[in-house]
């Protein structure tokens, strides 16, 4: 699709998209160091026995905070950048109340049920019923979490994005500095869990600080009847709700299947490896929340093309950033391992990394964008569908394939149920709305991806090194030498035309941090949109 400026509101939000997701990007980069440091920091000062105990405290926490919000933040975000700027400031003011109100009562009795069964809770989930105590010190964290997820849905609707990022920042540099300050205080176990809830609960006062300051923007104006508007939230974010549940039970099953297959080894070489391959979503995540708002605002009859075009914009800038990252990570899973886990993790771990990061070439699909999509729209039993359907073809094939193939199985299972996932939303999306997906740019993006990885793949099997130190000078040699060639064939490729470069350009020139670097490659792109080495591909 060449882009034209026939639409102002879509360039409007498209930019203000690329903006968001720029600043959400930023913020889980930022968050993500932190939280690593203070992950670091209070292992070195506990020790593995009682950092063995501080990581288990927190999955009696994280189980209850499944039961909290029941899509409400979600509700929220699809209804105020839906309707702020049409006039339903009172409907709004009461979504945003009675959303806060309901989702903070129902996580203080899911906090009431944790606190009465918290010895059984540690015995059943973690095996450790002496941990009760240390759980308890942690279960604050439930609420906040839940108060917190209702304060970023309703900046995300506001597209608020600074502020979002700026509660993660905050709460992960809070955490950095408690909780290492309370152990060094001679509080041990005890001092590290309570830093965490005093960050939560801080975090949990900026947050609500925030949300208060949009309720008073719309405030004063009447709206409709509370159980009414709560009712239409919970029908609009229960699917949602839903499928973080299922998501949540199907890992379960997975490490279940995985422990009853697998010795330690490879458990734990499956584990470092699929958790390090999520750190894709640092790039990914800001991308779809930020266009799950943006979607939300085309919603409606009067806006049906506009619509299509946003999600083929999607489709194709995010798989623009995402399958080369995807390639040249599998590409390179060797040299990530030795960089980040050390030798004794290279005999199975890289070829896990390597599977594992396919899961993310979908993005060539849409599957980045559709789940925004339907959020968006209002159609989230989508959702909700995607995610069964994912999960009845894993539990088919996983036994089966972890049978014959060991580890490697579940892996092949989990890609094939995500395809069959991925492929069902998009039928569902062109079957509703007509949206397509530009499959000429779809394969030059996968051919230019391909073809870049030779020269680092090249480098990989070539030229075998030890010490971090190297195999990190390997990465950054290999991602140079990736990112010339699909820069190089992206144009000569015709997968981006002038419109394309000039449209970047525009999106990202309010972006001070980026707007050096967007001008150089854009510069290089135009020259080589010059050339003729390659006909010019149809539209």
């Amino acid at each position: 699709m060449c882009l034209n400026r026939n639409s102002e509101a879509l360039l409007t939000i498209v930019e203000e998209t690329a903006r968001g997701a720029f600043y959400l990007f930023s913020g889980n980069v930022l968050a993500t160091v932190l939280s690593a440091a203070c992950g670091i920091a209070v292992a070195r000062l506990l020790g593995p026995d009682l950092y063995g105990a501080y990581s288990l405290a927190f999955t009696i926490a994280g189980f209850l905070m499944v039961f909290t919000g029941l899509g409400v933040n979600s509700a929220l975000t699809r209804y105020i950048s839906h309707q702020y700027g049409s006039g339903g400031h009172g409907v709004l003011a009461v979504m945003i109340k009675t959303g806060t109100l309901f989702v903070t009562l129902e996580s203080l009795l899911v906090y009431l049920l944790g606190y009465l069964f918290i010895k059984d809770l540690s015995a059943w989930l973690v095996n450790r019923p002496e941990l009760a105590d240390s759980a308890l010190i942690l279960l604050p964290i439930v609420v906040s979490q839940a108060i917190i997820a209702v304060s970023t849905g309703v900046l995300l609707g506001f597209r608020d994005a600074k502020r979002m990022a700026f509660i993660s920042i905050a709460q992960q540099a809070l955490r950095l500095l408690l909780a290492p300050l309370l152990v060094i205080l001679g509080m041990g176990l005890t001092g590290a869990l309570l830093g965490n809830t005093l960050a939560y609960i801080f975090s949990t006062v900026l947050a609500a600080l925030y949300l208060y300051k949009y309720y008073l923007v719309v405030s004063g104006a009447t709206g409709p009847r509370t159980r009414k508007v709560l009712f239409e939230m919970i029908m609009y974010g229960a699917p949602l709700y839903a499928s973080g549940v299922v998501f949540t039970l199907v890992d379960v099953y997975r490490n279940a299947l995985l422990s009853r297959i697998a010795s330690d080894y490879v458990v734990g070489s499956f584990n470092a490896a699929y958790r390090f391959v999520t750190l894709i979503t640092i790039i990914t995540t800001p991308i779809s929340t930020a266009l799950f708002p943006a979607f939300s605002r085309l919603s409606g009859s009067s806006n049906v093309e506009d619509l299509r075009r946003m999600f083929t914009i999607s489709a194709k800038y995010t798989s623009l950033v995402v399958a080369p990252v995807t390639v040249f990570a599998a590409t390179m899973s060797r040299e990530f391992v030795a960089v980040l886990f050390g030798r004794g993790y290279l005999e199975l771990t890289p070829r896990f990394f390597a599977l594992a990061a396919l899961n993310y070439l979908y993005v060539l699909l849409g599957h980045m964008v559709l789940g925004s999509f339907f959020s968006g729209v209002g159609k989230t039993r989508v959702n909700l569908d995607m995610m069964l359907i994912y999960s009845a073809v894993f539990a088919l094939l996983a036994p089966a394939l972890s049978s014959s193939h060991g580890a490697d199985g579940l892996l092949y299972a989990i890609i094939v149920a995500n395809g069959v996932s991925v492929i069902y939303a998009l039928y569902i999306a062109y079957r509703e709305y007509r949206v397509k997906l530009e499959y000429y740019s779809t394969l030059g993006i996968l051919t230019a991806s391909l073809i870049s990885s030779i020269p680092a793949f090249t480098l990989s099997t070539s030229l075998n090194v030890t010490g971090a130190l190297l195999n990190l000078l390997k990465l950054v040699v290999s991602g140079l030498l990736f990112l010339l060639v699909y820069s190089t064939l992206l144009p000569l490729l015709r997968v981006v035309s002038k419109g394309d470069v000039e449209f970047v350009v525009d999106i990202f020139s309010s972006i001070k941090p980026l707007k050096p670097l967007v001008k150089l490659v854009a510069k290089y792109e135009e020259k080589l949109l010059s050339t003729r080495l390659v006909p010019y591909k149809p539209r």
